[in-house]
């Protein structure tokens, strides 16, 4: 997921975490991870020391091509026997809906 929100390009860490909507020290120790495989990369904002400047390296894009590629068949395998507009209507009902826990209680 991280990697799908930096492909666009860099972006601020802050901004990244409003993004993803992940507790900006969450984003820490996924960017740590992705910093030490080498699929990301922070830097300092030279116009403002206190900001940091995530971006996607090579390797990264590499590494995401070969997500979205798996992802692909895997969608082909599930819905191979479903036709174009089948899929197009799944597609359109899963894009509303929407989880989040704050609105449903236990027992509803």
């Amino acid at each position: 997921m991280t990697l799908m929100r930096l492909a666009p390009g860099a972006t601020s860490q802050r901004e990244l975490a409003a993004a993803m909507e992940v507790d900006p020290s969450q984003l820490v120790a996924i960017l740590n991870e992705l910093e030490s495989a080498e699929l990301c990369e922070r830097r300092r904002d030279p116009a403002d020391r206190r900001r940091h400047i995530v971006e996607i390296t090579p390797a990264g894009r590499e590494a995401l091509e070969r997500v979205d590629e798996a992802v692909s068949e895997a969608e082909r395998e599930l819905f191979g026997d479903l036709t174009d507009a089948e899929q197009a209507l799944l597609r359109s009902l899963l894009d509303r809906v929407v989880v989040d826990p704050s609105t449903h209680e236990c027992g509803e």
